[in-house]
């Protein structure tokens, strides 16, 4: 099936300015989402409203963008079937609707919003929330630590890191004007001390690969394809000869970075965690619990976690690892679904880089590489109203419009 991506509606703003509405749209969307310590409960309302506009506004168009990428939609589908067995039925009924909202706000987003100009809009609205960071943010008191309009330091520190590698990949972005760059180069500026200032050994750790990344795919657009090809394999050998090291050498490194950022041996408790969700899993191994069905008030493990760990909020904890939290609740069957789309992003987002490097690509490759790494400690992705998700679905959907090599003349493709 084609999909005919029309020309996005523009208004005219003056002196040569012109306002794409699709690019405002999602930019309000990925903003609202980032920005939610700010706005509250505001901020789903506004991603919401702007996401039904979005698809609204070009529904036939954005359905054919549905029905070609609807091997995502599996994933929400999977936890809509997970009510059925779920230990919170209605829990994990709203919850899975939301991730439906989600990714269909997400995919809209892609088929509706070039590449190039989705990357303008997460820096824009990273560059937003560090500004409001510095001028609303706090300190921690208790570890000195700034953690910006966030909860956490943890929060913070992943927000700038977004930001530093937006920054970095607007910065060598050759088809960018030089206020485009010299706005990069200001965020890179504004990234690197705000990232010390959060305190955070892991942020900055799982940081340098994903820019690492995006500094060699932009190196890449000086090679030809034939160099790229041999420029990628080298790589690819060395990154696994630097695995074979850090395995062999695992324990001493392990024991160097805890040493060095202040950790304990339990990774402030992240093992406790584990050895829960571990428990847990084993005893509904392959389905799980239910979509969202785990940390609910009055549940009595998710209480005795909270107050074990001194939450008292008794929101915003998980199980620190993004594969062990989401098999609790959704089991290895969904969470080897979840697995399939991060790897398809991430493989396909590399392939797209190597065979036609650009600052987009180079951004998404260094965030999904971020992701990834980041993972193992985190609960990064594939939950409803997640910035983090959507940015991940939108370099899913760009990769795989990139592998279908449509021709350049045909009628799939974006307005400026």
């Amino acid at each position: 099936m084609t999909l005919a991506v029309h020309s996005p509606r523009a208004f005219s703003l003056g002196w040569q300015m012109r306002l794409n509405l699709a690019a405002l749209l999602s930019a309000i969307c990925l903003g609202a989402l980032q920005l939610d310590p700010l706005l509250g409960s505001r901020a789903i309302l506004l991603f919401l409203g702007c996401g039904a506009v979005l698809v609204l506004s070009n529904l036939r168009h954005n359905i054919q963008g549905l029905l070609r990428f609807w091997l995502i939609l599996l994933l929400p589908l999977y936890c809509l079937a997970s009510t059925l067995w779920s230990e919170a039925p209605p829990d994990s009924f709203r919850g899975a609707i939301q991730l439906w909202l989600t990714v269909i706000i997400a995919i809209t987003i892609a088929v509706r919003v070039p590449p190039r100009s989705a990357l303008r809009a997460i820096f824009v609205v990273m560059f937003l929330t560090m500004i409001a960071s510095v001028l609303f943010g706090r300190v921690r008191a208790d570890i000195g630590a700034w953690v910006g309009i966030f909860g956490s330091k943890n929060a913070f520190a992943a927000a700038v890191s977004v930001f530093l590698l937006a920054s970095l990949a607007t910065l060598g972005d050759r088809a960018g004007s030089a206020l485009e760059r010299w706005s990069g180069l200001a965020g890179l500026l504004l990234a690197l001390p705000l990232i010390v200032l959060a305190q955070s050994a892991g942020a900055i750790i799982v940081v340098l690969p994903g820019a690492a990344l995006i500094m060699i795919v932009q190196l890449m657009r000086w090679f030809a394809p034939t160099h790229r090809v041999v420029l990628a394999a080298a790589l690819l050998m060395l990154a696994a000869a630097m695995s074979l090291l850090i395995a062999a050498y695992w324990n001493e490194i392990m024991q160097l970075v805890l040493e060095s950022s202040g950790k304990d041996v339990t990774l402030t408790g992240r093992t406790e965690l584990w050895a829960v969700a571990l428990d847990f899993i084993s005893q509904r191994p392959w389905f799980g619990m239910g979509f969202r069905a785990f940390w609910l008030h009055g549940f009595a493990p998710a209480e005795a976690l909270w107050a074990q760990f001194g939450i008292g909020s008794r929101s915003g904890f998980n199980f620190h690892n993004t594969y062990l939290s989401n098999a609790v609740e959704i089991g290895i069957v969904g969470v080897a679904l979840q697995v399939v789309l991060l790897t398809t992003a991430f493989i396909l987002t590399l392939r797209w880089s190597l065979r036609a490097p650009s600052a987009a690509n180079a951004f998404f490759a260094g965030y999904l590489t971020m992701i990834l790494c980041t993972s193992m400690v985190e609960v990064q992705v594939f939950y409803q109203f997640s910035f983090q998700t959507v940015v991940v679905l939108l370099a899913l959907v760009y990769a795989m419009r990139a592998a279908s090599q449509i021709p350049r003349r045909s009628p799939l493709r974006y307005s400026r």
